[in-house]
């Protein structure tokens, strides 16, 4: 048996039921086995990104027939061969970061630029707006799985958040999973 092929399957489109099982059949029924997902509704648009593994043969079978998925489903969707060697790099520790703060641009922006600085890696993001408690102001909150290099100064990049952070008014949290 020939060794699976990964794609990323992108698909959005209008909010409704069904349409997650409309997408993971057209993956099934092609040979397709749905490995990792992320899936969320944005203000009615739902938003979905797949790792899909199938044999090569399923593969294509699966990006032939994705203008029939998106004229059926009103999804725009698109697949991308996924690399699944290991990146390269160094060994890195997996940390939690959680950012809350009163709603104002540029926070997601100011953060990922520290660690980017830091050669810290966002594995993955989730933000979200919530009602203050008391004022009902949007309040922001954000949660991020990152890779700290092994060999980086954790206390240096506490130090870099916090600057940061102490500067827009915002708390945080770095914890290590």
């Amino acid at each position: 048996m020939a060794e699976p092929h990964h794609v990323v399957l992108t698909a959005v489109g209008s909010d409704r039921p069904g349409i997650v099982d409309e997408v993971a059949a057209f993956i099934a029924e092609r040979g397709g086995n749905l490995e990792d997902s992320r899936m969320v509704n944005l203000h009615g648009q739902f938003a979905m990104v797949l790792l899909v593994s199938a044999a090569p043969e399923a593969v294509s079978r699966i990006c032939d027939d994705l203008d029939d998925l998106c004229a059926r489903s009103r999804l725009r969707a698109e697949v991308h061969p996924a690399d699944m060697a290991a990146p390269p790099g160094r060994p890195a520790v997996p940390y939690r970061l959680a950012v809350t703060a009163m709603d104002h641009p540029g926070l997601v922006q100011a953060v990922a630029h520290v660690l980017h600085e830091e050669g810290v890696n966002i594995e993955s993001v989730d933000t979200s707006l919530r009602p203050a408690p008391y004022t009902n102001a949007p309040l922001f909150e954000m949660e991020m799985v990152v890779s700290v290099p092994a060999d980086a100064p954790v206390a240096r990049l506490r130090e870099r958040l916090a600057g940061l952070c102490d500067a827009m008014n915002m708390d945080w949290q770095l914890t290590a999973l």
